[in-house]
């Protein structure tokens, strides 16, 4: 997914106060403001209410953008700066670790070890197997993604699901090119130098397979109701999409490329349409209210 561009039409009517026109531009920016905030802060119901807060922000200080830069330039900065101080429904830090997610990935595979050895033969994976193999990848490669702090989990996340060069990474971040080069590089020696070691798709010499873990993810499920492996809920159809890509994708076993197999995380139609509310109520976008 790229950042979405409005046309200049639409930015100028939304500026004069037509509601119409802020839908659209609405419309335009809140599915990759959203797909940025559930890969920064890993949990939809953060996200939805981190994108709504940035929308509203936006379209409330629109009087503020003065065309020096693209309008998506602009709204990405805004959302930037928000999510760099969004508060969470659950602490991220120390309880998210790079060592903590390879010691249960160690205690996953020991305790599919066992199992084997009280079977007399191996048993074959079902469809349903490799369905949730392939739902364990994804939250656990979110998982690997969270253990960066945010400064550092969102160059990664512009650089790799959204593809920006260092000059525009390094205008929404508001550092110049070479520093957001440096941020990055840090986060790409983190997470590259993990998952080459721990994750089986990044390295097929790697011991851990998703299908491996799937017994002590389901054992922990229905002893303690935890599900290890849920960090972003996935839709059906985002699974769907995420199937058509991600065999792709992890051929290549490359880290970066495994998180760009992540679905387009589609945002809730009715945020928009709260959205809209608030604004007719509260009065704003008005023809003559200042901005």
């Amino acid at each position: 997914m790229k950042i979405a561009e409005p046309d200049a039409s639409t930015i100028r009517d939304a500026l004069n106060g037509s509601l119409s026109a802020i839908d659209s531009l609405i419309t335009t920016i809140q599915p990759g403001i959203y797909k940025l905030a559930v890969h920064v802060l890993g949990h939809r119901e953060d996200a939805a209410d981190a994108t709504q807060e940035i929308l509203l922000k936006a379209v409330t200080h629109l009087a503020s953008f003065r065309g020096e830069s693209a309008f998506s330039t602009w709204v990405w900065r805004v959302a930037h700066n928000h999510l760099m101080t969004a508060r969470t429904r659950k602490a991220e830090s120390p309880e998210v670790s790079l060592e903590a997610i390879a010691e249960r990935l160690e205690q996953g595979l020991a305790f599919a070890s066992l199992l084997a050895k009280d079977r007399a033969e191996a048993v074959a994976f079902s469809p349903q197997d490799k369905l949730e193999a392939r739902q364990l990848a994804l939250a656990c490669t979110q998982s690997m993604l969270m253990a960066l702090d945010r400064e550092h989990r969102l160059v990664y996340v512009i650089d790799t699901v959204f593809g920006l060069d260092s000059g525009q990474g390094g205008a929404l971040a508001g550092i110049t090119p070479a520093a957001y080069r440096k941020r990055l590089s840090r986060a790409r020696a983190r997470l590259d130098t993990f998952m080459g070691r721990s994750c089986g798709l990044a390295n097929p010499d790697a011991k851990c397979r998703c299908e491996r873990q799937l017994p002590a993810v389901r054992y922990l499920a229905k002893s303690s109701g935890i599900d290890r492996g849920a960090v972003i809920a996935i839709h059906k159809s985002e699974m769907q999409e995420a199937e058509r890509y991600f065999a792709a994708f992890t051929r290549v076993c490359d880290a970066a490329a495994i998180l760009r197999a992540h679905p387009d995380y589609r945002a809730p139609e009715s945020m928009r349409h709260a959205l809209l509310a608030v604004l007719t109520h509260e009065g704003f976008m008005q023809p003559g209210r200042p901005q």
